[in-house]
């Protein structure tokens, strides 16, 4: 078979799990404001944080830097949460967008069975070495040691939520995979469904996007289908695993991460008696 079918196959998928990437997770919280006044008459205004009257401006969203990217108390009580928030409906969205992809790559089991897909097998040798658990979770530990010892809090974030996203959806493949029990394409076991190699590159990729952006989102998720392909090539996993797998690492990033993103303040200009305040409204997310 032609290398190029299989990689259209996971082209597709993520064409059609791009909105699910785009989206940002409802927050957590119901919005509430803080503030308090102070202003003093006279011709200039000094700025002072105030909740929003009636009869001001429409207030305008800023965008301001959180204050640390590592206050989020003891990670042990993250991870027990992050268990909770998985069953959620963002993670609806995603697997949803995912099972249209798996059902895309559904007639390629039977020949991935056959032929291995006809993939070259030295081409992919690292891909089996790099998507495994312990060195996507060694890598988020290492970036989190880099992170703490440099006083880079946003490095020590990402290596933590890294970490995160791998215990969250290793736990779920593994759950899966021992109750399942589909035989992998070589017949070595029968722990195929779902890829825990594509999971667990894929949770990497997705915090990587959530923290970074697409600049460094596009080249993991890149990576990610290398996996993915990998795993095929070695005839350990027919597409819909791999598939899955991917959407779980998905699903797995997303909601570790549900909390980054900056705070948001909404501005506006308060007239007063001989001046003007301008008053910021913090919106807790």
């Amino acid at each position: 078979m032609n290398f190029l079918r299989p990689a259209a196959v996971f082209v597709a998928i993520l064409a059609l799990a791009v909105p699910a990437f785009a989206q940002e997770p409802a927050p957590v919280e119901t919005p509430r404001a803080e503030a308090q006044a102070d202003s003093t008459p006279g011709a200039g205004a000094q700025i002072a944080p105030q909740l929003p009257r009636t009869g001001q401006p429409l207030p305008t969203d800023l965008i301001l830097p959180r204050a640390s990217e590592t206050e989020s108390g003891n990670v042990f009580k993250l991870m027990a949460s992050d268990f909770k928030n998985f069953f959620s409906r963002d993670t609806a969205r995603v697997m949803g967008f995912v099972s249209v992809g798996a059902v895309i790559a559904a007639p390629w089991d039977r020949e991935g069975v056959n032929n291995g897909f006809g993939i070259p097998t030295t081409l992919f040798e690292s891909g089996n070495l790099m998507g495994q658990f312990l060195f996507q979770a060694g890598a988020g530990l290492a970036g989190y040691g880099v992170g703490r010892a440099t006083g880079s809090e946003k490095l020590a974030a990402v290596g933590r939520d890294v970490v995160r996203a791998q215990v969250l959806s290793q736990v779920i493949v593994q759950s899966m995979k021992h109750t399942i029990r589909r035989e992998r394409p070589d017949g070595s076991n029968k722990a195929a469904f779902p890829s825990g190699h594509a999971a667990s590159a894929f949770a990497t990729a997705g915090v990587l996007h959530r923290h970074y952006g697409w600049k460094a989102g596009v080249p993991a998720y890149a990576f990610g289908s290398y996996v993915a392909l990998a795993r095929m090539a070695w005839n350990r996993h027919h597409a819909t695993d791999v598939v899955m797998g991917m959407g779980l690492g998905l699903a797995s990033a997303r909601t570790v991460t549900m909390n980054v993103s900056g705070s948001k303040f909404n501005m506006g200009v308060q007239p007063q008696a001989g001046g003007a305040s301008i008053n910021f409204t913090k919106v807790y997310q």
